[in-house]
């Protein structure tokens, strides 16, 4: 048994770090990973069955990937969270993180029952005491700033939890995460928009929660508000059109409603016929909004508005980063484009 002392939400916390049997090992129903599946359920709690369910068929290819990767290395490579449950005869443990490895593990047992090393597992095993807040900190670390990140309607549920349930502050949510106060503020409110109007009527299929992205876009878009505001629209409207393919085929594709609704005619041709319908009028109108070229910048503008200041740490302190040559490379490139564009538009205006 190895014994460790480290800070976990700024608390120095004792853990140990043990091989624990599998059978030991009770799975986590409130783990954020499946809330989605959790909370369209028509009881108040879930069965072990119906937790593995939830983990392996939320996405399937992700969870093949994890357990062939797993498999063919023999067992994980960083321990799961774990921690003790009270008054229990057998002693037991409740998963804290890493859920999904533990059902693998129990496939991988039943599967290859005389290996032995599905039978236990790697774990850091927190002490009684261990409050929600630490729990919380464990999660975000793992998750949202880890290896091993949650979807983005998962992460923004659990953020909008932390915040508006638990009380964090965005600021603190911006320091145990790697995203910026507006990234926070961003994925709070489309995961409430989302929550509020379009969960509630397009629950039949789960994979809705796919479409998180749309609302994302549609609140970082304060242009298409306004437009959308002038027409006559508003979020009642832009959930029909999620909810259809032809109206917004890609989350990627909310970019360009801004554009659409600046237009009298592709606004009409939207409303009426469709996106594609639109983009066909807009493409004649407005060519350059098509072109790759001018995708890739609007890409790459995006990205850098975006920066975490995590990220910006990590150019800082790396010693001839390659990435601070890249966006200096980027800035030198296009103050050149701006300096030729300037002095070809002089000369037009002097002739």
């Amino acid at each position: 048994m190895n014994e460790l002392i480290i800070p976990i939400d700024g608390r120095e916390t004792i853990i140990r770090l043990e091989q624990i049997e599998i059978d030991k090992l009770e799975l986590d129903e409130l783990n954020p990973r499946i809330s989605f599946f959790r909370d369209n359920q028509v009881t108040d709690s879930l069965t072990r069955n119906q937790i593995i369910f939830a983990l392996t068929n939320k996405k399937p290819e992700a969870f093949r990937k994890l357990r062939d990767s797993i498999h063919n290395n023999k067992g994980i490579v960083y321990p799961i969270w774990i921690e003790p449950i009270k008054d229990e005869q057998d002693k037991k443990y409740k998963v804290i993180e890493g859920n999904t490895r533990v059902v693998i593990y129990q496939q991988l047992q039943q599967e290859e029952p005389y290996e032995n090393k599905w039978k236990t597992i790697l774990c850091n095993i927190l002490p009684h005491e261990i409050d929600e807040e630490q729990k919380n900190f464990i999660r975000l670390q793992s998750h949202l700033r880890g290896t091993t990140e949650w979807d983005a309607y998962e992460k923004a549920k659990y953020l909008y939890k932390l915040w508006q349930e638990d009380g964090w502050s965005i600021n603190r949510l911006e320091k145990q995460t790697k995203m910026t106060e507006k990234q926070i503020k961003e994925n709070i409110e489309a995961y409430r928009i989302m929550e509020e109007q379009y969960i509630p009527t397009h629950t039949d299929d789960p994979n809705e929660v796919s479409k998180f992205s749309y609302f994302v876009e549609y609140v970082k878009d304060n242009k298409l508000q306004k437009l959308m505001e002038k027409n006559a629209k508003n979020i009642k409207d832009f959930c029909d059109w999620v909810a259809n393919k032809e109206k917004i085929p890609t989350g990627q594709d909310v970019r360009k409603l801004r554009d659409i609704f600046d237009n009298e005619d592709t606004k009409n041709a939207f409303i009426t016929k469709g996106f594609d319908a639109a983009m066909q009028i807009l493409e004649f109108k407005k060519p350059y909004l098509v072109s790759s070229f001018y995708k890739s910048i609007e890409g790459v503008i995006e990205g850098l508005k975006e920066i975490s200041a995590q990220e910006l740490d990590e150019i800082i302190t790396e010693d001839n980063s390659e990435k601070e040559n890249m966006i200096k490379e980027l800035a030198e490139w296009s103050q050149k484009v701006v300096k030729l564009i300037e002095k070809e538009k002089n000369a037009i205006r002097k002739t």
